[in-house]
């Protein structure tokens, strides 16, 4: 995952098994709207350690957002090189494996995870970036030369639909990270489907 490199079904929960943390964190205060819980989450977990930070995404579906954000930045979202330009138009429209993601998710967390986090006080807000903030809205068709991407445009917006994307910046930390949520039928609520830098 890029360093240009992830919340919202509000479950307001309570109890360890409503928190998402397997009791390892504290559900968040009654009546948090989902967003404010994917901060939370994201807050505890870190400080829980890579593997609870890790247990917060699919990476199933990491790997089609990634797979399909790329043909977007190919396209236009993002000024590319040469180099660049021409290692993305190579790619297929197949998602990255599940086991891949995980792997780069875990690297991500010393260098801008924690970084983020520090101590703690996380808040969360709109992304900071125009391109982050994208995230959170359907991707719009592509051009009929990308016509295979389809199936995964399909897919990810399917998977935005009752959520979104959220900054998240904290008193303890320096730094932002945007996370893309997406809702579940599980006691917390939704997972995360991708994550970004979002600035300093």
């Amino acid at each position: 995952m890029r360093t240009a490199a992830l919340i919202a079904l509000a479950l307001a929960g309570c109890g360890p098994a409503a928190s998402g943390g397997g009791g390892r964190w504290p559900a968040p205060p009654a009546g948090t709207t989902l967003p404010d819980r994917v901060i939370w989450d994201f807050e505890h977990a870190t400080a829980a350690g890579v593997d609870a930070f890790a247990d917060l995404f699919d990476f199933a579906e990491v790997g089609a957002f990634e797979i399909l954000l790329h043909r977007y930045d190919l396209i236009g979202r993002l000024e590319l090189s040469d180099g660049k330009r021409a290692e993305l138009a190579a790619e297929q429209p197949v998602p990255y494996p599940a086991a891949r993601e995980r792997r780069n998710v875990s690297r991500y967390f010393p260098r801008f995870v924690q970084r983020t986090v520090g101590t703690g006080g996380c808040t969360g807000g709109p992304p900071a970036r125009p391109y982050t903030q994208l995230m959170g809205q359907p991707f719009e068709p592509l051009p009929p030369e990308h016509a295979a991407y389809e199936p995964l445009r399909a897919r990810v917006n399917a998977q935005l639909v009752g959520g979104g994307v959220v900054g998240v910046r904290c008193r303890g930390g320096h730094g932002g990270l945007a996370l893309v949520y997406s809702p579940r039928p599980t006691p917390r609520g939704y997972a995360l489907i991708t994550i970004y830098d979002d600035g300093e």
